[in-house]
C-alpha cells in the first residue's frame, strides 16, 4: 500500500494551505491528518480536500503532473455505475477486472448499493484501466 501523505502535504505547500485552514474549514483535524502517514485517508475525506484545495484527485496524489480541476460532488453515490460506463467505454469485462485485480462479489453489492471503495483500490481500478480517477467519480 503506497502512502500518500507526502503529496498530499506537497499540494498543501503549493496551494499555500495550513492544517490549521484544513481545520478552519472542517476537512480534518491535524491530529487525522499526521494519521494519513500511516493510513491513506476515505475517498470522503480526499474529496473534500481535492475541492477544498481545488485541484483534481489525480493530481492531489501525485498520479499526474497536471491538474485539470473539476468540482467533485461531495457526495459520491455512483461509483458503481461510473464503473460500469467506465468498462464498457475501454471494451473491458467486469469479469476481467475482478478477476485480474481480486475483487470478490461481496466488494461488488456493496459498490452496487452505494459503498464506496477504499482508496487503494479505487487506484488500482483507474492504474488498471489507465484512466484517470475523475472517470470513476461523480463530478459536478
Amino acid at each position: 500500500m503506497k502512502n500518500y501523505y507526502e503529496e498530499i502535504r506537497d499540494v498543501m505547500k503549493e496551494k499555500n494551505v495550513s492544517i490549521k485552514d484544513l481545520e478552519n474549514n472542517n476537512i480534518f483535524s491535524k491530529n487525522v491528518f499526521y494519521t494519513y502517514t500511516k493510513y491513506n485517508p476515505s475517498i470522503s475525506v480526499i474529496v473534500r480536500l481535492a475541492n477544498f484545495l481545488e485541484v483534481s484527485i489525480d493530481y492531489l496524489l501525485g498520479r499526474t503532473d497536471t491538474n485539470k480541476f473539476k468540482r467533485y460532488k461531495e457526495k459520491q453515490e455512483n461509483f458503481y455505475n461510473n464503473l460500469i460506463k467506465v468498462l464498457k467505454e475501454y471494451n473491458v469485462s467486469f469479469y476481467r477486472v475482478c478477476k485480474d485485480l481480486n475483487i470478490s462479489d461481496s466488494n461488488l453489492g456493496r459498490w452496487r448499493y452505494g459503498t464506496k471503495p477504499k482508496l487503494e483500490m479505487l487506484i488500482s481500478i483507474a492504474d488498471y484501466l489507465q484512466c484517470s480517477i475523475d472517470d470513476l467519480l461523480d463530478l459536478e
